[in-house]
């Protein structure tokens, strides 16, 4: 029998509704004409009877001590989970909350498990997969993708604005350091320059009729429909020096590209294997403020060519990236493990009540200490308080 005469149940085990875990859904769903069905469950939710479903568990870039708990469950009763991982949380720098969170020895212990004892670990990134490989030698690369089914295209604004943009999250901040002298510069010379940030305004810029910013949203699909109509001549993709951008994704490459929206790139890992200079997008070699200036006003003095550029880009992510072409992968990959739970000789799940106990206390001996970094005592108390609320207040969607 082939890996594909399998039909797949994958349970789906996310932290919560981040990008990351909206993006995988998207994936699972196309998956599902490919014989591929999926059940998301938040780790919150997780017990004995859910695990013990015969579906594939999956587990989404987690280094949560609850996670690890039930992961060293999974290997007791021999039954093989895969854990997605899509950025090096193991080299993320800074003081930040989010780096103090991974930098954190229990998380820092889990992550560990997490990798080290997964059947299976996917990545999305040549970088990222050889670093993780000398821990699991079961580290698969497969492709990122962009659901052009998301786009809408007789939305997009019509403006005589000349829009120049980036998307990203907060953390990215230092990235942008390079534009300071970049942004000033187009808007003393361009009237019709505009600059747009989505999610992450440096900080060292201010909002103006000519400098906008839009904040985070926490639907993807929003974000998708939103960004397009905005309707960029020009994406902005600068990486700094910093170890952790090394193992990034294309992802802006895909989104700029599937809005028509011609693109420029700091030269690094993220973009060398898919962006072709002066054929799908700029390449910049040398990441200091000349060069992006001139890399923008090449665009902006070929309308031509940026045009081009953009259909062509347009063209490749389509080609190797829509969602259609890439599910069937990763749909093998299901398939793969579905062979191998169902060869496994697995042992009913057992989490005892010391079990129980280690892993509360861990999560939230974690929480506490994070919360503390963050906004100290006052922070923590409401925090708590408002998690004791939820536990006496109906059940809402989440």
């Amino acid at each position: 029998m082939n890996d594909a005469d399998y039909n797949v149940d994958v349970l789906l085990i996310v932290e919560a509704d981040i990008a990351t875990t909206q993006l995988t859904e998207q994936l699972l769903s196309e998956c599902s004409s490919l014989s591929v069905r999926y059940k998301k469950v938040y780790l919150t939710e997780l017990d004995e009877q859910v695990l013990s479903s015969n579906a594939l568990p999956l587990f989404v870039r987690t280094a949560d001590p609850v996670a690890i708990s039930w992961m060293q469950c999974l290997r007791r009763s021999n039954i093989p989970y895969f854990y997605y991982i899509d950025d090096n949380f193991w080299l993320i720098e800074g003081d930040t909350a989010l780096a103090k969170y991974y930098q954190h020895p229990i998380i820092r212990r889990s992550l560990k498990f997490a990798v080290e004892k997964a059947n299976v670990v996917i990545t999305n990134s040549v970088a990222l997969r050889e670093f993780i490989l000398p821990k699991n030698r079961n580290t698969v690369l497969l492709p990122a993708f962009f659901d052009f089914s998301l786009l809408r295209s007789d939305d997009i604004e019509a403006t005589s604005e000349y829009r120049i943009g980036f998307a990203g999250s907060p953390s990215r901040d230092a990235d942008l350091e390079v534009l300071k002298d970049v942004i000033p510069y187009f808007l003393a010379k361009r009237s019709d320059v505009v600059f747009e940030f989505v999610g992450c305004l440096p900080k060292w810029l201010e909002q103006c009729s000519r400098v906008r910013f839009f904040g985070h949203m926490s639907s993807y699909a929003e974000y998708i429909a939103f960004q397009e109509q905005r309707g960029w001549k020009i994406g902005l993709a600068p990486l700094g020096d910093k170890t952790s951008n090394r193992y990034k994704t294309n992802n802006k490459y895909r989104e700029y590209s599937a809005f028509r929206c011609a693109g420029i790139y700091t030269d690094s890992e993220s973009y060398i294997d898919s962006v072709v200079d002066g054929v799908t997008g700029l390449l910049i070699n040398d990441n200091v403020a000349e060069c992006w200036i001139a890399a923008i006003e090449r665009y902006l003095d070929d309308d031509q060519q940026r045009l081009a550029i953009a259909d062509r880009a347009y063209n490749d992510v389509h080609s190797r990236f829509d969602i259609v072409v890439v599910a069937t992968q990763w749909a093998t990959l299901f398939q793969q493990g579905a062979r191998l739970l169902s060869n496994s000789k697995t042992l009913p799940i057992h989490s005892s009540l010391w079990d129980k106990f280690v892993r509360s206390l861990t999560h939230y001996w974690l929480l506490v200490e994070i919360s503390m970094y963050e906004g100290g005592i006052k922070l923590t108390l409401s925090r708590a308080l408002k998690k004791i609320f939820r536990v006496f207040t109906p059940n809402k969607k989440r």
